[in-house]
């Protein structure tokens, strides 16, 4: 893979992995427009990159939630918010692992990824629509049910051109969460199932059942991913606190319409 390419996709999974605009769909479009197919070796260390840059960015919110394991954090707000964690991931793991089949088709097809920017987009829209009705909840605060609702959500993000963070933070939004909430809560629950899914890929890797990565490449893409990554953070969680999700529906609705037509008229 060429070094620029390998920087231009690191930036993109960087920028989009937290954006609510999608990260696959985004580097699906990418690959394209090199010229190239995707290469899940190389990805790896991209995914790998953006989840160090949620551990490092939140780190204080995950010491506070691994104290709480401990006895004396028993009955508080971060223990419950462990439980809650554990229950969506255990959600949405069981839930990608039965979509697998219809995601790997749906990889290939520009009409299937840009049918997914939007179901982003219609899912940001609803957040901004309809949250409004719902009462106001800190993240301890949310039931089970309301729990899995907004694991189901991140579910349905393993469908390319569906983004993670955008159906997490819908589906907070409209399970009772404020924007800012919603969004850190989107993030502390999508490291678990992130890191799950890196071990599964790095695991094709060690077995052979994937390339081996070219080093170079690998390296500047996980440096661009990370570091990017890590301001886009900052920048989206500035952004949901004095703004909306207007623009992202918009602009993902926009992108969803353009793939759509490139991939009719590709076919």
């Amino acid at each position: 893979m060429p070094l620029l390419q390998a920087l231009v996709l690191g930036v993109v999974q960087g920028l989009t992995e937290f954006l609510p605009v999608s990260s696959d769909g985004h580097l699906a479009v990418t690959y394209r427009l090199f010229g190239g197919s995707p290469d899940l070796t190389f990805e790896v260390f991209l995914h790998l990159a953006t989840l160090i840059a949620m551990v490092v960015y939140f780190r204080g919110e995950i010491l506070e939630l691994l104290r709480s394991l401990a006895p004396a954090g028993k009955g508080t707000p971060e223990r419950r918010i462990v439980w809650l964690i554990v229950l969506g991931t255990g959600v949405t793991g069981v839930l990608g692992l039965a979509m697998k089949g219809v995601v790997e088709d749906a990889n290939t097809s520009l009409i299937a990824i840009g049918a997914g920017f939007l179901v982003t987009a219609a899912a940001l829209a609803a957040a901004e629509l309809l949250s409004r009705r719902v009462e106001r909840l800190e993240p301890s605060e949310l039931g089970p049910a309301r729990a899995v609702g907004v694991a189901v959500a991140q579910a349905l993000a393993t469908l390319p051109g569906v983004s993670r963070s955008g159906m997490t933070i819908a589906g907070g939004m409209l399970c009772g969460l404020t924007r800012e909430a919603a969004a850190r809560f989107a993030f502390l629950l999508g490291i678990p199932i992130i890191a799950a899914a890196n071990l599964l890929e790095a695991k094709d890797i060690v077995a052979g059942a994937a390339p081996m990565p070219k080093l170079v490449p690998s390296a500047v893409g996980f440096l661009a991913a990370g570091i990017v990554g890590y301001f886009a953070i900052a920048a989206l969680l500035a952004v949901v606190k004095r703004r909306t999700l207007w623009l992202f529906s918009v602009y993902t609705a926009v992108v969803g319409v353009a793939v759509i037509v490139w991939g009719t008229i590709a076919r």
